[in-house]
């Protein structure tokens, strides 16, 4: 059974790392700033408390955006427990979201949050996340 769990844990952050690597796989650029903005050009918070996470429409896996300018993925394995993994960090500008990660390099996007949803716009059709509270991740 742990082995189950691990699995899914395991597909569940590669799924969310391939979506990531083919949706931005055209968009490239970095504005080359370390502190993350917190709002977008319309004011919409991008940052996660404590306990929030921004979660793909449809899945069980997102993203955490720290104050700090840390990028976490999630993944939810069982009995409201989650998976976290640092994968690198992130900046804004404006409306523009760069996320660099080892795996991905470097991408940038467009953002948009709009109460609590937050739309990713790049390389091919949005992506649209909720913000969920009750996400122990640990930060």
């Amino acid at each position: 059974m742990n082995f189950v769990k691990k699995y899914k844990r395991t597909l569940l952050i590669t799924v969310l790392l391939a979506v990531g690597a083919v949706y931005w796989s055209g968009c490239s650029g970095c504005s080359g700033e370390n502190n993350p903005a917190s709002t977008d050009a319309s004011g919409g918070n991008i940052v996660c408390k404590d306990g929030e996470a921004w979660i793909i429409d449809g899945t069980d896996g997102g993203y955490v955006f720290t104050s700090k300018g840390a990028l976490i993925t999630v993944a939810a394995i069982s009995d409201g427990r989650w998976y976290s993994e640092t994968a690198g960090t992130y900046s804004t500008s404006g409306s523009k979201l760069t996320m660099v990660t080892k795996r991905d390099g470097t991408k940038t996007v467009t953002y948009k949050v709009s109460g609590d949803k937050l739309t990713l716009s790049g390389n091919g059709d949005p992506v649209v996340f909720t913000k969920r509270t009750g996400v122990d991740v640990n930060l």
